[in-house]
């Protein structure tokens, strides 16, 4: 019974991190992606604030920036997480028994890690980084 106690009291830090990452990934999608749809895609080319345009040097000016590598890399691989996670739980209140599986966890986590793992690559290999 001793050891009932103690394995009721002890965290589930696999299923934090996932909800910790389900719930930022939901403040980016809702919040950081329509600001930045709104300024890159409509405010921009209507010359209403100035943007990154589409010419090679500008982009490789901007995206070698450290900021803006972090700044892309939570902003595509955050919601990611938030999509896997609810997905899933749509999936397990919609009574589909392999959803509560190991291998479901593993498909639909693995694969927002997958996209985290290919987002860093592209960060990495396009443009250096560079602080000027």
């Amino acid at each position: 019974m001793n050891h009932d106690a103690e394995h009721a009291r002890k965290p589930a830090i696999a299923h934090l991190i996932w909800w910790f990452l389900f719930a930022q990934g939901g403040v980016i999608a809702a919040i950081l992606l329509p600001v930045h749809i709104l300024v890159q895609g409509i405010l921009g080319p209507l010359g209403i604030v100035q943007v990154v345009d589409r010419h090679y040097d500008t982009w490789a000016n901007v995206i070698g920036n450290p900021i803006v590598k972090l700044y892309l890399l939570v902003l595509i691989a955050l919601p990611f997480f938030h999509f896997a996670h609810r997905l899933r739980y749509l999936l397990v209140d919609l009574g589909v028994p392999a959803a509560r599986s190991l291998p479901a966890q593993v498909i639909f986590y693995g694969g927002a890690i997958v996209v985290t793992l290919v987002t860093i690559w592209v960060l990495l290999t396009t443009v250096p980084i560079s602080f000027g």
